[in-house]
């Protein structure tokens, strides 16, 4: 029996690919989780724009503790089984008025993986069409589209060649509230043409049986085992922004560089990701 999904909710993400609107967080919560965000990027500007990114849950307590929440576990648990790994997590922030959009893609379109793993989108703030919310194609997570690469920072980004966007909807959420889609649902986002930041929190849930089609990925067991070793074991961030954390994302990233965000390495190849440079002298308070 599911633990917080209905049925009909479970059936819908099974046929087209996602579902919204779940509630999960409270509104204070929420606050919390932005208050913390303005104050890292208030006490070290010169960090937010790679420490907010890629695998940020090996760099903050909180981002782990908010990923591990037991609710949002039980969701996640009614769509990909006991057995979870958190592959990744990431804040998507737009500022007010910007031009910044994602085209339309598929996330594991580089290296596919099987059973597929699941996004949780968490809305910090409302997400709404206004403010640049998720966008989604029902029923495109049956299969890979073909694709195209774009430069975006210091990696490489699938966006799907052909996109019926007639067919496209709206994912607006709520303060708190959460929508879930498929890795190969396509999903992309509008720009903010709204006067306020738009916050969200996007999480990459894996089934620990799962099996990625290139290399090796990594990821922390946030319920049940990992029992398969299909993935290598992440262990959790002690404490928030330290230096130990940040030389534990670099060593993560740099070993297992094929994951599904910086895609398959070329023969030769070393790893890029955005990070401080190791040579950086760290001057770090507690966020």
């Amino acid at each position: 029996m599911p633990k917080v999904l209905s049925d009909r909710q479970i059936s819908k993400f099974n046929s087209q690919g996602f579902i919204s609107g779940v509630d999960v967080f409270p509104s204070s919560s929420c606050d919390s989780f932005r208050q913390r965000i303005e104050q890292f990027e208030r006490e070290h500007p010169e960090d937010a724009s790679w420490a907010l990114e890629i695998k940020c849950n090996l760099l903050f307590d909180w981002v782990y503790e908010i990923s591990i929440f037991p609710l949002l576990l039980d969701i996640i648990e009614d769509l990909i089984g006991p057995d979870i790994l958190l592959t990744n997590s990431i804040f998507r922030i737009k500022e007010p008025n910007s031009t910044t959009h994602y085209g339309w893609h598929q996330d594991a379109a580089r290296i596919p993986v099987e059973p597929r793993f699941i996004i949780a989108y968490l809305a910090i703030g409302d997400a709404t069409s206004d403010n640049g919310c998720l966008r989604v194609i029902p029923g495109s997570h049956t299969r890979i589209e073909p694709f195209h690469l774009v430069d975006y920072g210091k990696r490489q980004v699938a966006r799907a060649t052909q996109v019926d966007e007639s067919r496209a909807g709206d994912l607006a959420l709520g303060k708190g509230q959460v929508g879930i889609f498929s890795c190969n649902t396509i999903h992309g986002s509008n720009p903010n043409q709204s006067t306020s930041r738009r916050f969200a929190l996007i999480n990459d849930y894996t089934p620990a049986t799962a099996k990625q089609v290139v290399g090796m990925g990594s990821g922390q067991v946030v319920r049940g085992s990992n029992s398969a070793q299909r993935w290598a074991n992440e262990p959790k961030p002690d404490g928030s922004f330290t230096e130990a954390n940040i030389v534990l994302r670099r060593n993560i990233l740099t070993t297992y560089p094929e994951n599904v965000l910086m895609g398959p390495l070329a023969a030769g190849a070393s790893p890029s990701f955005a990070d401080r440079p190791p040579s950086h002298s760290l001057s770090l308070r507690k966020t």
